[in-house]
């Protein structure tokens, strides 16, 4: 198979979309992640510094393959760390089995510098993933397993008044104690992205369709003791049900009903998108749950958030928040990737954070 690997362009985007629409999420219910209307919109969210490869057929101009590997700050060992992170890796039908995977491994290998690293994640059900780039195989690098995420829609919080503290919804007032609050407590969670509040009232594209407005802030009297965030993505990625399992879409109507009932997501029809927003930077007084509740439960009382997708480490106290609330959960895998030999000895041990905003 000839074909030409090398850097993508804004050129590409077009071929990239088409790769895209093609390689769904295999499952029970066939999904696909998309990134309409422009590839490289979804892609300057996960990554402050794009890093994005192709592999373009010879003949037809066709991209056959696309990976990102661009870097992105967060804290490391408390202190800002432009890491890569590897994701969004499709390979067209046509090309599976064939040396295009191995030789687009080689070629990413030249970019990195002496021990680089990545971090990535793979859904748990991803077998086809599993089997070739987390494989070991001769000439790919090593996947270093770092710890099991779980991921939750939710739908709608316990019932019953909770006591916990009172939340807000940021203004501009509260940047100080936001950058503050931040700056502070960040570090000590591994993986926590650096945010720069400057860069967002700016409009960079890192916080493409983020507002202040949608920063939560939770507080007991005036002490700022936890934030997080909702954030809608609607606009440039999106998650489109290509069909449900045979014989079983009349389902989708029961759900919807029971949804209409007690509020929550509605499924669409084959071919249509999921309605949900995604969490983001939540930070938290010693990780207590019930200040994340207290979070989660405003969030979902707005009118514009039908359903919220969060994620946690299974080792975050934090996730104990979602215990009782209507959710679809979903396992997935978080590596450490090199081809230098096992990173995670560089780690000091400090509790893990996913930014489900961010993947």
């Amino acid at each position: 198979m000839r074909c030409v690997i090398r850097p993508a362009t804004a050129e590409d985007d077009g071929a990239i979309l088409s790769l895209v629409r093609q390689t769904p999420q295999p499952g029970r219910v066939l999904l696909n992640f998309e990134r309409e209307p422009s590839y490289f919109h979804g892609s300057s969210i996960s990554c402050q510094q794009d890093d994005v490869w192709v592999a373009r057929a010879a003949n037809d101009n066709q991209v056959l393959a696309v990976v990102n590997i661009g870097r992105r700050q967060v804290y490391l060992n408390g202190t800002p760390v432009a890491l890569r992170y590897a994701h969004d890796l499709r390979l067209a039908p046509q090309a599976r089995g064939s040396r295009l995977l191995l030789r687009l491994f080689r070629e990413l290998e030249t970019v990195l510098a002496p021990g680089e690293w990545m971090s990535t994640v793979i859904l748990r059900d991803n077998e086809l993933s599993m089997a070739t780039v987390g494989s070991g195989r001769a000439g790919l690098p090593t996947y270093y397993p770092h710890g099991d995420i779980t991921t939750h829609l939710l739908f709608a919080p316990p019932r019953g008044r909770q006591h916990g503290p009172r939340v807000t919804r940021a203004t501009n007032a509260d940047v100080p104690a936001l950058r503050e609050w931040l700056r502070e407590q960040a570090p000590r969670r591994q993986f926590f992205p650096v945010y720069r509040f400057n860069a967002l009232l700016a409009g960079s594209p890192y916080y493409r369709g983020l507002s202040l407005s949608d920063f939560f802030l939770a507080w007991r009297g005036r002490q700022l003791v936890g934030v997080a965030g909702c954030w809608n993505q609607k606009g440039f990625k999106q998650t489109r049900v290509l069909a449900y399992p045979t014989g079983l879409g009349w389902l989708r109507h029961a759900w919807n009903l029971n949804s209409r009932l007690r509020g929550g997501l509605r499924l669409p029809p084959a071919g249509g998108t999921l309605d949900y927003l995604m969490l983001h930077t939540l930070l938290v007084e010693d990780d207590d749950p019930a200040i994340v509740d207290a979070l989660l439960r405003r969030m979902l009382e707005q009118r514009d958030v039908p359903a919220l997708s969060t994620g946690f480490f299974d080792s975050d106290p934090a996730g104990e928040a979602v215990q009782g609330y209507r959710r679809q959960s979903l396992g997935s895998r978080h590596y450490l990737v090199s081809y230098d030999g096992d990173p995670r000895d560089q780690l000091d041990g400090r509790l893990p954070y996913v930014e489900v905003a961010r993947l």
